[in-house]
């Protein structure tokens, strides 16, 4: 066998427990063990981490997501939909800075279920030459704002709980499940 010929590994090797830390803030169960292109790092427990405010692919700030049976006219999104909703890919660069990527914002039902399940956003920055040069995927966390929600919400600004009529789902993983995810 060439090893040279293979690829290298990205890969969360622990359960990293993503959770809401207190506001806007992110939390993990305990160290986690993670590759980036077939090197290792840790991380240890996060407890109240700094979400950042700008887009690891983009570089922008996160889009806001709508509130409910608003006109936000944004691409492939309809309009005056009863809740939107967007999935947040949470990882970490080799200095186990926390990243975020945005999936697309996509509209919900009258049950809050997604119309269109959500996609994920990208895995390196823009021109990085790689989609995965810096990035390990530890989680991600779904953001769905209801027929109660009353105000947009964005990601690294708005609280990660406790908003009225929005919810959020956490969710560990070791790297990209098959996307769209809609659980």
């Amino acid at each position: 066998m060439d090893l040279q010929t293979q690829i290298p590994i990205t890969c969360n090797f622990s359960k990293s427990g993503l959770a809401a830390g207190t506001t806007t803030t992110l939390s993990t169960g305990g160290t986690i063990t993670f590759s980036i292109r077939g090197k290792m790092y840790t991380k240890t427990a996060i407890t109240n981490g700094a979400t950042p405010t700008t887009d690891y692919i983009t570089g922008l700030a996160f889009i806001p997501i709508p509130v409910p049976l608003t006109s936000p006219n944004l691409p492939g999104v309809p309009n005056n939909a009863a809740g939107y909703g967007c999935v947040y890919t949470v990882g970490f660069d080799h200095t186990g800075a926390i990243k975020v990527a945005q999936g697309m914002i996509t509209a919900l039902d009258g049950s809050g279920n997604f119309i269109t399940a959500p996609q994920f956003g990208g895995l390196g920055p823009q021109g990085s030459g790689s989609t995965d040069n810096d990035f390990c995927p530890i989680g991600y966390i779904i953001v769905q704002l209801g027929a109660t929600a009353v105000a947009t919400w964005t990601f690294g600004t708005n609280n990660l709980s406790s908003v009225t009529g929005v919810t959020y789902t956490f969710v560990d993983i070791a790297n990209l499940p098959d996307r769209p995810q809609v659980s």
